[in-house]
């Protein structure tokens, strides 16, 4: 799930950074590293105090009460409201969570943990949009991330500082254009969408829920574009009623596939051994990806390969002939199965912060271009 651990900061010295000490009571009971869970943190201010005509009981509800998870000091959390600081976990399980909970029971400014649904709205306004990303954290693995290749706030002090946490593999990442103001998918319908695709893939995937979070967080590192085209074939299977439409659901399945290969091995003119990377031959690029990422490994370019053909062909059967609604459902679950399968062969190769957002930024070249009268 995405967990958020919640300090009331007023606890702190405040000549001091509250922030330091927070990170070494969290890192400290090494639950985190031990769990090699791969996951992304983001902090910060979640409140800092009442505005102006702020209903303070409502605030409290909406921030605190509509968690599907939570544990709770409810005494420490009502002493501190509103000064409250958070610890945002993507992909946390709730298991992990509630140790954590229980391993904070006795540190001052700990106040409790709940689970986060950026589908609503209150909660991706002060869960996500208000708190940057930090790190993403796989084992003894961290990266500090820094946005659109500004690197001068990289801190190497704050990666050595880690090191005295268990962590290993230090370095710094770029998140390119997200949660910037080029970013499109920072609202709660794109978020819903995200919802009815991990709904979707809990009762296929091995791990459940837990496997469906980290999914969703991998595609997201992608191209969150994936998901105006896999959560809606989630959402349209639900409401699926006849055969036109479950061809639709299986018309988004395979736009889904198309995008997929856009992001993982771009269009070209070029073609080594005769086959053709064009735009439509979106199958043959999703084969040249596992190629690359395999580097010479026959029987792994076959096992991967021969799944992308199966996928790509029980796709394109729900379009053009008729399919039980359970036959397409198991059809987009196996595209985000294979989905996973490609991201392992070369995670790094699977993230880029900026082709999702490709839109934004040239819609921003233009209007720039006009309002400071540059020709093309």
């Amino acid at each position: 799930m995405i967990i958020a651990l919640l300090f009331n900061w007023r606890s702190y010295e405040q000549s001091g950074n509250y922030w330091h000490t927070i990170r070494q009571a969290v890192f400290d009971t090494d639950l985190i590293q031990r769990s090699g869970r791969h996951m992304k943190l983001s902090i910060g201010d979640v409140l800092v105090g009442l505005r102006a005509g702020q209903d303070p009981e409502a605030l409290f509800d909406a921030a605190f009460n509509n968690s599907d998870w939570s544990l709770f000091y409810k005494k420490r959390l009502q002493a501190g409201f509103p000064t409250v600081f958070g610890m945002v976990f993507e992909n946390m399980p709730c298991k992990l969570a509630a140790e954590l909970h229980e391993a904070l029971s006795k540190h001052r400014g700990y106040m409790g943990a709940l689970s986060v649904h950026l589908e609503f709205g209150p909660h991706l306004a002060l869960y996500r949009n208000r708190l940057p990303p930090q790190y993403r954290l796989q084992g003894r693995r961290l990266r500090r991330f820094y946005r659109m290749g500004d690197m001068e706030g990289c801190d190497a002090h704050d990666l050595n500082h880690m090191r005295t946490f268990g962590y290993a593999d230090l370095d710094f990442e770029d998140t390119g254009v997200g949660r910037t103001i080029f970013d499109d998918f920072d609202t709660t319908r794109h978020f819903a969408r995200v919802a009815a695709f991990r709904n979707l893939l809990s009762s296929e995937l091995a791990g459940g829920e837990d496997d469906a979070y980290e999914l969703a967080m991998l595609l997201e590192d992608l191209s969150p574009k994936l998901f105006n085209v896999l959560g809606a074939a989630a959402e349209r299977l639900m409401e699926a009623e006849n055969e036109e439409d479950v061809a639709q659901v299986a018309l988004s399945g395979r736009r889904y596939l198309e995008q997929l290969a856009d992001a993982l091995f771009p269009p070209t003119d070029d073609t080594p051994s005769g086959r053709s990377l064009n735009k439509s031959a979106y199958k043959n690029r999703l084969w040249a990806f596992v190629e690359e990422a395999v580097a010479g490994d026959k029987n792994r370019l076959t096992s991967v390969g021969k799944e992308i053909d199966r996928v790509v062909e029980e796709v394109n059967a729900g379009i053009h002939a008729s399919r039980p609604k359970a036959r397409i459902s198991s059809a987009i679950c196996d595209a985000a199965k294979l989905t996973a399968t490609l991201f392992a062969l070369n995670p790094d190769a699977a993230r880029n912060g900026y082709i999702a957002y490709t839109d934004s930024l040239r819609a921003f070249a233009r209007e720039l271009r006009e309002t400071s009268g540059i020709s093309e």
